[in-house]
């Protein structure tokens, strides 16, 4: 997988080998956690949500069914528990071996490790199993959006293991903007936010899965209220520490630079991140939107930020830009283009199109649609 074993030692990567298989394994548990459902006729489980943000000013509570949209007016979907225990254990023994894997590379380096891409691709990868496994295990209880989730910290992490050249996971000194107590704030900051957007998009996932898969897989998702307000709740724990990245950045900046905004192209994307979730929490908040819009605005904001995360990197080398911000082995040239980068581009505009074309669809319904 790339890593420089005299570097790093034995231990980190197979710590990383253990909770990449664990990731693996834990996406196909909850699939068929998903597929399986027992003859018996059970109704969907209720739960009383608190719902945010039901139009301007307003709020209230409804009953939700996690499992079923049909409200209960027929049999239910009974999902098999032990498939679903698997998944989550798989998933806290990825988490586990990731976080000591990123704690064996903070002891080696002296530093947090937050310096280089693969670094802070890893720990977006632990910090997204974090916000799953508090927030969806824990708060909501809920594992019917596991295998979204976990597809996406799987592709994550499979970047950061298979696309990111050696070069870029071997440790690295610190340049001196970089030694300041503000690096672990700040990239802490990120890593929460983005993690939380991150969950988001993949509850977005679910939705979308729900709303288009009418079949076997449909029925055993929540229902699309329930996953929409999830979706929202991931957002809301997001929002705040996004805040906290720029401000905290510019506090940065300016001691480090005597400098706090300079249009830095990484700066600039920050800001393009926040604009966009500000819009999410706006038009879902006062304006009541709801279901699909919703979905693709959450896929939509994820694509931001990870353009933010390493889009950046290629524009800033495309079009000889100059930036502090990029990851690298020596913080100077970012890494060369990859198949995952333009993959990434192209999501990124093909998620533009489709978000446009939905909100196309909403404003102006067609005449069957009407009637």
């Amino acid at each position: 997988m790339g890593f420089d074993a005299p570097t790093l030692g034995f231990n980190e990567p197979t710590l990383t080998v253990v909770a990449y298989l664990s990731y693996l394994a834990a996406f196909l548990f909850f699939c068929a956690y998903l597929m399986t459902r027992s003859g018996r006729a059970l109704l969907a489980p209720r739960r009383q949500v608190t719902l945010a943000g039901a139009g301007a000013g307003a709020g209230g509570s409804m009953d939700i069914s996690l499992e079923d949209s049909d409200g209960g007016s027929r049999p239910g979907v009974s999902y098999s528990p032990a498939l679903g225990r698997i998944g989550t254990g798989l998933v806290v023994l990825a988490w586990l071996s990731l976080g000591t894997a990123l704690v064996l590379r903070w002891v080696h380096a002296g530093h947090p490790p937050y310096v280089t891409l693969y670094e802070i691709a890893t720990d977006l990868v632990f910090g997204i199993t974090t916000i799953y496994l508090v927030l969806f295990e824990a708060v909501i209880r809920t594992r019917a959006v596991g295998a979204f989730v976990v597809l996406l910290i799987f592709c994550l992490h499979s970047y950061a293991v298979w696309f990111i050249p050696t070069d870029l996971k071997r440790t690295i000194e610190l340049v001196p903007a970089l030694r300041s107590n503000w690096l672990v704030i700040h990239v802490s900051m990120a890593i929460i936010s983005y993690s939380a957007f991150a969950t988001a998009a993949g509850a977005g996932l679910t939705f979308l899965a729900k709303h288009y898969m009418k079949g076997r897989i449909g029925a055993a998702l929540p229902s699309g209220a329930a996953i929409e307000e999830f979706m929202f709740r991931a957002v809301a724990v997001g929002f705040p520490f996004v805040t906290l990245v720029l401000i905290t950045g510019a506090i940065w900046a300016q001691e480090a630079w005597t400098k706090a905004w300079s249009w830095d192209p990484k700066e600039v994307w920050a800001l393009i991140t926040w604009l966009t979730y500000a819009a999410y929490l706006h038009v879902r908040v006062q304006r009541g939107v709801r279901n699909v819009t919703m979905a693709w605005l959450s896929l939509i904001g994820f694509a931001v930020v990870l353009f933010t995360f390493m889009g950046v990197n290629y524009l800033v080398e495309w079009f000889g830009l100059q930036s502090m911000h990029t990851y690298s082995i020596d913080n100077g040239k970012p890494p060369g283009l990859s198949v995952a980068s333009i993959g990434t581009i192209g999501i990124f505009v093909v998620l533009l199109a489709l978000a446009f074309i939905s909100w196309l669809r909403v404003k102006f319904p067609s005449k069957r649609v009407r009637k």
